[in-house]
């Protein structure tokens, strides 16, 4: 009876203190309804590489959401497409997300174009990861395959989840220095070091970038085939794939390709960790100890 009295507290806390929000798939975005400050309802497309939280102007002024804003010229790198996201205005005030508490700059820009280049439907806001639960802590978990991001405090046993540093550059984004192990088709095998972008607006499972230094390099040095065409205009090179590993999470990627785009992110990244990795996850970033977690 007392063992079952426990059970029943556990869960109860569990529930009080695990906040969830549900969101469905639109083009591998990830696109969910919310309230936002207790006031009018939204609907957010959740970015988990992104610690920024971006309004749309027109939703702002439409909504009637009382804000206190001051202007700014504050250029939001989009990593995914190589485009920049202008915002004029920043918001001195704290968000509330559906009861979870912004801890981040949040900017007010005008969405049109975005979506545009995303294509995901219509949205009123991005909203980034960091955010605070009602348990005092930042720590989020991604289920996509579930369909839901669920804030507040967990306990994660060591030997179902691996862990890595994670790291947030000065634009809020998300990413960490675990090293990518490959198998081309040819059953060659290597890895890439370098830091990697946790960006859900990519629909591979991996993309590195040819331009950041010794990406071309280390693949060449390592004796990978390096196939190239034409995209869009552009030349692109990849690699005919079997399969891929990182943080101890194995992913088959037979008949898949792993792009080397013509392009660079800041100094610091070499590639990106895509949409359709993290869907065969559960990713827990947990910002009070920079940690990321992997099952």
């Amino acid at each position: 009876m007392k063992k079952l009295l426990l059970l029943i507290l556990v869960l109860s806390t569990q529930s009080v203190t695990a906040q969830r929000i549900r969101f469905k798939e639109v083009n591998y975005h990830m696109i969910a309804e919310v309230s936002v400050n207790q006031q009018v309802k939204a609907r957010a497309m959740i970015d988990t590489g992104s610690s920024i939280t971006v309004l749309d102007s027109t939703f702002v002024v439409s909504s009637g959401l009382e804000l206190n804003t001051t202007a700014c010229h504050h250029a939001l790198r989009l990593p995914t497409i190589g485009k920049m996201l202008w915002c004029y205005q920043v918001i001195s005030d704290t968000l509330d997300v559906d009861g979870l508490r912004n801890t981040q700059p949040v900017y007010i820009a005008d969405l049109r174009q975005a979506r545009k280049w995303f294509k995901a439907g219509e949205y009123d806001m991005v909203m980034g990861s960091c955010y605070m639960a009602k348990d005092g802590s930042q720590m989020l978990t991604l289920n996509i395959a579930k369909g839901y991001v669920e804030y507040g405090k967990r306990d994660l046993p060591e030997k179902k989840y691996k862990r890595g540093i994670m790291t947030i550059d000065k634009k809020g984004f998300v990413g960490t220095d675990a090293p990518l192990r490959i198998m081309d088709s040819n059953y060659r095998s290597g890895q890439i070091i370098g830091r990697f972008l946790i960006n859900t607006g990519d629909a591979n499972f991996f993309v590195l970038w040819g331009k950041s230094e010794g990406v071309i390099e280390s693949l060449d040095r390592q004796g990978f085939e390096l196939i190239e065409r034409t995209w869009e205009g552009k030349k692109i090179q990849y690699i005919k794939m079997d399969s891929a590993e990182m943080l101890g999470k194995k992913v088959n990627m037979e008949k898949k390709i792993l792009p080397i785009l013509p392009t660079k992110i800041g100094k610091d990244f070499v590639g990106a960790i895509g949409y359709k990795f993290l869907s065969e996850v559960e990713l827990v970033l947990d910002y009070d100890n920079n940690f990321l977690y992997l099952r």
